[in-house]
């Protein structure tokens, strides 16, 4: 009995390390292997950048991003809405690594027209403002902004009221006292 049990402990393990590895029993038509970024083999989610139901809009994303649109001009190509791409990115790291790989490869697309340009003598203004505008961290004007402030949690305005009401309280009951003496 120990044997048959650990022969089944055997096959658990192996069902496991095969579903961690993303091998997929050929009959289980649920999930099917594709290939994704770097050529890894992931199972097909059913949900996801990587399902077969945002399969191309996924495609169309990535390149447009490759193109140098914007995330928000490329969800619009690949009719896509964009609450769902930052959904993805928050939720999908492959998908983010992806996406940022896209944007780099937009960003040596412009270095390379950059280079022909400057080759040329051409103008390189335009090319230069879009290097800025896709990666501002690396080529946007640098911008240096000094804030001063002081600390002030408002006690002493809270306390000026306090003497203002004090001294209204104080006037009101002096008026009081006055015309109760009075009559």
């Amino acid at each position: 009995m120990s044997k048959k049990k650990s022969k089944q402990d055997l096959e658990a393990l192996k069902d496991m390390a095969a579903r961690e590895a993303l091998i997929v029993d050929s009959n289980d038509k649920s999930q099917e292997t594709d290939v994704g970024a770097g050529g890894r083999a992931r199972a097909t989610p059913k949900h996801g950048p990587y399902s077969r139901k945002y399969e191309e809009k996924t495609h169309k994303l990535l390149t447009y991003l490759a193109q140098g649109y914007s995330k928000e001009a490329a969800c619009i190509g690949a009719h896509l809405n964009r609450p769902t791409l930052y959904k993805w990115l928050s939720e999908y790291p492959d998908f983010a690594e992806e996406v940022e790989d896209a944007q780099f490869m937009a960003e040596g697309h412009v270095l390379a027209e950059l280079r022909g340009a400057i080759q040329r003598k051409d103008d390189t203004k335009a090319l230069m403002w879009l290097l800025s505008k896709l990666r501002p961290d690396r080529y946007g004007d640098r911008k240096e902004v000094e804030i001063t402030t002081k600390t002030n949690d408002g006690v002493q305005e809270v306390v000026a009221m306090f003497e203002q009401t004090n001294g209204m309280m104080e006037e009101r009951d002096n008026e009081v006292i006055t015309k109760d003496e009075d009559h």
